[in-house]
């Protein structure tokens, strides 16, 4: 795998794991290499049930001291993960007290994060930080970060920051973290009702992903990782957008698990194929652009709207990556518009979006369209692509696998009033139309 990678071939995991049995049993870690350019390259394994392995990782670090730092719901479904750690140098103790394997043994310190974006704030990075100190944190000590995208991201910052740079684990939870957060050295918080504006690039020392985390995601977690992907089936076409599909075919989930199709189940051997292709899609651009400047920013298709839909409904009311899903349906509105996508392409796009979004509608009441639009228009991206002050951008496709490239890092800049056209259509409310209905009323 890693000769592959280095090649600069497609990263394809082995049919081991993609194969992935269908059961519940565990399955030994295999490596994987994440090469960011000549950036980082960095090693991470990939299992089912690895709890033992996750451990022994750690262990061999041989740091002095252990940062656990998880959320309120993964302390709550997996507070006992890293029990062992604890358990094992009490045992090591034992009754005297004294122990040469037990020196060796990292003392281990949790903090609890709020979850989703909650977590990404400059109150908790400062917290973080004040409490990496008083427990005693060194250059020595290692930064574990233990939950899905949203804490990724903010213990990565932590991490980058603390002694100029500390020793940083990952062990993703969701399928949104373990195939889209650990492909990115991207980390952050959100600041002043913005999305991702603090932030900096770092790579961990590892990546550390247990499959078996999926089983207890709550459908809307599930969907967001799945809503990534969908990103990917847009952007490249192919074996992604196959991949994608199979996956929400609703005959596949009738046949194989019983029901109308109307349910939604994946076994271990589907998640493990979409979890495969989506670290693929991510590590075989970002091979050439570790920091998403220039081609990896193609990733950002459908980010502006999202980001502006999440933070108008509230942090953790929309998951992330559903909301993609949602920025992309905008961004096509805008491209067939423009003249840039054709009516048919419009549809073969859109439908492969509502395959996942007709299972998860936007909650009502919906945001208005003015405050929507205007937290769009404060995307972290805005003057990346000179854009007026009633222009906003994306990345535009022709149609699937076919991206609008341009000289402002591959981002479109198009009028915000397509933006608002779309979002009124969606549903959202306009606070003109109704001040406008009123009047004539009136």
């Amino acid at each position: 795998l890693a000769q592959a990678v280095l090649a600069q071939e497609p990263l394809i995991l082995s049919h081991s794991f993609v194969a992935l049995h269908s059961g519940t049993h565990s399955m030994p870690m295999e490596p994987i290499s994440f090469v960011f350019a000549d950036r980082a390259t960095v090693p991470g394994w990939l299992g089912v049930d690895v709890q033992d392995e996750i451990f022994q990782h750690l262990v061999d670090v041989k740091p002095d001291r252990i940062l656990l730092i998880t959320d309120e719901t993964v302390d709550s479904l997996h507070g006992s993960y890293f029990s062992a750690l604890l358990k094992d140098r009490g045992d090591i103790l034992g009754e005297t007290g004294h122990s040469d394997a037990a020196e060796r043994m990292p003392e281990v310190d949790k903090f609890i994060l709020p979850c989703g974006d909650a977590c990404k704030s400059w109150a908790n990075l400062t917290t973080l930080m004040e409490w990496a100190f008083r427990v005693g944190a060194t250059k020595r000590s290692l930064v574990v970060a233990f939950g899905g995208g949203a804490l990724m991201n903010v213990t990565g910052l932590f991490a980058s920051m603390l002694y100029r740079g500390s020793k940083l684990v990952y062990v993703p939870t969701t399928l949104l973290a373990m195939h889209d957060v650990t492909t990115s050295l991207k980390t952050s918080i959100c600041f002043d009702g913005r999305k991702n504006n603090i932030g900096t690039f770092y790579a961990p020392l590892k990546i550390l992903i247990d499959a078996a985390f999926c089983r207890t995601l709550p459908r809307g977690e599930l969907f967001s990782g799945i809503g990534e992907l969908a990103k990917n089936a847009a952007l490249l076409g192919g074996k992604h957008a196959e991949g994608f599909c199979q996956a929400l075919n609703r005959d596949r989930i009738n046949s194989e698990h019983g029901g109308s199709g109307d349910e939604f189940a994946i076994d271990d051997s589907m998640l493990s194929t979409l979890l495969a292709l989506g670290i693929e899609a991510k590590m075989t651009v970002l091979l050439n652009d570790a920091y998403e400047k220039t081609s990896g920013m193609i990733f950002e298709y459908g980010h502006t709207v999202s980001h502006a839909i999440e933070k108008a409904y509230g942090d953790g009311v929309v998951p992330h990556g559903l909301g993609v899903t949602y920025g992309m349906i905008s961004s096509s509105y805008a491209a067939e518009k423009l003249g840039i996508m054709s009516a048919e392409d419009r549809v073969e796009h859109d439908e492969l979006c509502w395959l996942l979004l007709r299972r998860w509608p936007l909650p009502e009441p919906k945001p208005s369209a003015e405050t929507v639009l205007a937290l769009a228009m404060r995307d972290s991206k805005r003057g990346l692509a000179g854009e007026a002050d009633d222009e906003i951008s994306d990345v535009l496709l022709r149609k699937m696998g076919d991206i609008v490239p341009t000289a402002t890092n591959n981002l479109s800049k198009f009028p915000c009033s397509l933006v608002f056209e779309w979002l009124v259509d969606m549903g959202f409310p306009s606070q003109r139309e109704t001040a406008e209905g009123q009047v004539q009323q009136g």
